[in-house]
């Protein structure tokens, strides 16, 4: 009896010091990188103040039964054994990974045969596991916080980036444009911009950042910035191109990036559009006669060699149509449906312009519309922008 007395106030001992060291688990600081760590300390703890347990085994198990994770303390087959605990308990009813996995199972085996004890020894153990799940739960949870701080950022980085795409149409004597924006993340890589330099000249730009998401986008709110520093002295693309690489080679080296680009300048007293490209798609050109892709040389990327240099080429505006100028994104669309290439979207696209009745604006809606709804239905990997120049020939225009 008296031996009893002494074995439950050791037990008690035990529960106590097992309950003081849970609690202070719970203030400790917990992510995944110290998770693990974490758990061996406690099943380590455990293990010197249960009753002389010969094996404890903790896995982390899929539904299925697969072992994700497993820590042993103690040797299995180094004793008979007398008594042996399987307890498991869920962790997440939703989620079944590795980090958070459906089940934690416990198993124990001890050389002492005290079946009264037996319930007391099932409790502790019990907390043991309801520790394990905490800590699990807990980076989880954190984690999920994390992730909806970082996802509020990202939105909030998504609608400056936004604010700086042109949404407004811009509409001159006798052209106008519109842009479609596309991003494959919260924020994408593309740069798509026009600016009126003078009453006579106007210049289109649009750029692919080599990769995606953040570092892509701030290098795009970068080229903005530089070319508005350039337009305040060059007109020519050729020449555009080649002071924006000189001004960001240096800093698109060290972050091991580069950028293709495409400007175009409208020189609205000789009706022409003369045009440069730093390794960009070619522009789609699309009239009743013609519906075909313009032929240009186009220079390295910027940021791929210091002293690069840029071809212009020159395109008279001499019957209604358009030019589409957009990033490789768009070529990208839908290709695990139908191969969509340069001709293949020439004929799409020129279908749309060629109907009887149709004003200037409805063209313009349609083949809008029509980006959009590719771009949704096709698997999108990567960012789309596309900008799009309506013109009028150049015999409506009053004379200068």
């Amino acid at each position: 009896m008296n031996h009893q007395l002494v074995k439950l106030m050791e037990l008690k001992q035990n529960y106590e010091y097992l309950v003081m060291t849970s609690n202070e688990q719970s203030n400790r600081q917990v992510n995944y990188e110290s998770l693990m760590p974490f758990i061996e300390e406690l099943v380590d703890t455990w293990f010197v103040k249960m009753d002389k347990p010969c094996f404890l085994s903790i896995t982390f198990e899929s539904d299925q039964g697969a072992v994700y994770f497993r820590i042993e303390r103690g040797s299995k087959e180094s004793v008979i054994v007398k008594r042996e605990i399987e307890e498991r308990i869920v962790v997440s009813e939703q989620l079944d990974t590795a980090q958070t996995p459906r089940y934690v199972r416990l198993f124990a085996q001890s050389n002492v045969n005290d079946r009264e004890l037996k319930e007391l020894e099932k409790s502790f153990y019990g907390l043991l596991l309801v520790n394990i799940r905490a800590l699990i739960l807990r980076c989880q949870q954190d984690q999920s916080s994390g992730q909806r701080e970082i996802e509020m950022e990202m939105k909030l980085a998504r609608r400056m980036q936004s604010m700086l795409i042109p949404t407004e149409e811009l509409k001159l004597t006798s052209l106008r444009t519109r842009t479609v924006y596309v991003p494959v993340d919260y924020v994408g890589g593309d740069y798509i911009d026009y600016r009126q330099i003078n009453d006579r000249y106007t210049c289109f730009m649009i750029a692919d950042v080599s990769g995606h998401g953040f570092l892509a986008s701030i290098w795009a709110t970068g080229i903005r910035i530089a070319v508005r520093q350039v337009l305040q002295t060059s007109y020519s693309p050729d020449e555009i191109l080649e002071r924006l690489n000189q001004l960001l080679y240096a800093d698109l080296m060290k972050t091991r990036s580069y950028i293709t680009m495409l400007v175009a300048v409208y020189d609205e007293v000789e009706h022409k559009i003369r045009y440069g490209r730093a390794g960009h798609p070619q522009p789609f050109y699309l009239s009743k006669s013609n519906q075909t892709v313009l032929a240009s040389k186009g220079g390295v990327g910027l940021g791929l060699l210091p002293d690069s240099t840029y071809q212009m080429e020159e395109v008279p505006l001499e019957e209604e149509g358009m030019l589409l100028l957009y990033t490789d994104g768009l070529l990208d669309t839908g290709r695990k449906e139908v191969f969509r290439g340069s001709r293949h979207w020439l004929e799409e696209l020129s279908s749309l312009l060629n109907m009887p009745g149709d004003s200037k604006q409805e063209s313009m809606n349609r083949v809008e519309a029509y980006l959009m709804e590719i771009t949704q239905q096709g698997q999108q990997t990567d960012d789309i922008s596309v900008l799009i120049l309506q013109f009028e020939p150049e015999k409506s225009i009053a004379l200068v």
